[in-house]
């Protein structure tokens, strides 16, 4: 087993994990309708097991987890049975697909059999590398969740009702404040929250 005080996070390209991403989604959801599937993804597409779990999110403040052996992801069983956390659960598991896809390589090198195991690993890890980790997984989630192309195209339709609304200079002087005002509608297409779409948003430079 690997000493996770050592652990050192491959460096992987903003640009890589876009196209893994993008790879991914071709393969995986081609109907291209949002919100993305991600449940169907990985039971029926994937073959990965959902294993609903007490207590996680209160104990260990995760509600999902990849297991180690890769055979599926374990989440909080109170979020994965309540639909209001329908969305942050998406994010989550799309999240852990990326640890999937972009880790699975580095898993195996550490003995995390349960989740009292995963606790360990998380307090241990440098942060840095953790930061590095997570910072890979969410921008993988990122470019599933909110293909780019569909915002561009959200985002457009959003400025043009701002132009019908005379507001189109605000745009100019604070689009902070115009992107967290529709941000919460922008969300509902992805099946995200407006902090999901904010970043999207952010990162892609738009």
């Amino acid at each position: 087993m690997q000493d996770i005080a050592s652990f050192k996070c491959p460096y992987i390209s903003k640009e890589k994990i876009w196209q893994e991403a993008e790879n991914f989604r071709a393969k995986f959801w081609p109907e291209a309708t949002l919100p993305v599937d991600i449940e169907n993804i990985i039971e029926q597409r994937l073959k990965l097991n959902i294993e609903p779990q007490h207590d996680l999110l209160r104990e260990l403040d995760i509600d999902a987890y990849l297991r180690i052996d890769l055979t599926g992801i374990v989440a909080d069983y109170n979020c994965y049975m309540n639909e209001k956390y329908m969305n942050r659960l998406r994010f989550s598991f799309t999240h852990e697909l990326g640890h999937f896809f972009l880790h699975k390589n580095i898993y195996p090198s550490f003995s995390i059999t349960n989740s009292s195991a995963w606790k360990e690993f998380m307090l241990h890890i440098p942060d840095r590398e953790y930061g590095f980790f997570e910072y890979q997984a969410n921008e993988f989630a990122g470019r599933i969740l909110v293909p780019r192309e569909r915002l561009i195209s959200e985002l457009e339709i959003c400025l043009h009702k701002t132009q019908e609304a005379g507001l189109i200079d605000l745009v100019k002087t604070d689009p902070g404040a115009v992107l967290s005002s529709i941000s919460p509608t922008l969300c509902r297409q992805f099946g995200v929250s407006d902090q999901v779409v904010e970043r999207r948003v952010e990162r892609e430079n738009l």
